[in-house]
């Protein structure tokens, strides 16, 4: 639909009560005309509101099923980008970092096996303890939810465990715990599943089978 687009997602996510179409242009960074043109066009769909206050033109926010459905794809793909951003920043960066835990398992598996925290784009590394704090400022400048204990409700979320020391390996440029740690970790879970795939992708000799339990 037309009325998707950049430029009217940034306005329903932005605009508040009493802020006029001068000032909502300037903190989204389009021009007067282009904002202009979206909002009356938003207006036409009940999800905005203009009203003359004193010499002033301000804008109402309805919060209809429209406005929330705006908000509902803003907030998607807001996800999707940051996402994005996180996995690139990850194959360049220079501090000392790995994934671990059921992040290194879609890693190593090479997707073919997926946990469900992976899904849900939570993502667990271990830190190096010295460059935690660079670590966390290089998170917040690129807007990425992270947490050190709790998991809460934002995403992606970087899980992140602060440690002494560790090695380190790479997999498709990223940092990750060597293959053979992972395996300790894995039988120590019982993890046979996971011990399958690795064993066929690499060899391992394992003598690991898993099977589904099936009820008819």
């Amino acid at each position: 639909m037309e009325i998707i687009n950049q430029i009217t997602m940034e306005i329903v996510k932005k605009t508040k009560n009493g802020t006029s179409i001068h000032s909502l242009a300037n903190e989204i960074g389009f021009a007067y005309s282009a904002v202009y043109k979206w909002v009356k066009m938003l207006e036409e769909y009940n999800v905005l509101q203009l009203i003359e206050k004193g010499n002033k033109t301000v804008i109402k926010v309805n919060h209809n099923l429209i406005y929330k459905k705006f908000l509902e794809l803003y907030n998607a793909v807001s996800v999707i980008e940051k996402d994005q951003i996180f996995w690139n920043l990850i194959k360049n960066i220079k501090l000392k970092i790995r994934f671990v835990r059921g992040s290194a398992v879609a890693i190593w598996t090479k997707g073919s096996y997926i946990t469900g925290d992976f899904v849900d784009r939570i993502y667990f590394l271990e830190v190096y303890e010295k460059d935690l704090e660079s670590f966390k400022e290089i998170l917040e400048k690129n807007n990425i939810p992270y947490s050190e204990g709790e998991v809460i409700k934002k995403r992606p979320l970087i899980c992140i465990i602060s440690k002494k020391d560790f090695k380190v390996e790479r997999n498709e440029s990223l940092p990750v715990m060597p293959l053979k740690e992972l395996v300790s970790w894995c039988k120590e879970l019982y993890l046979e599943n996971v011990l399958e795939q690795l064993d066929l992708l690499y060899d391992l000799k394992l003598n690991v089978r898993y099977a589904e339990i099936k009820t008819m």
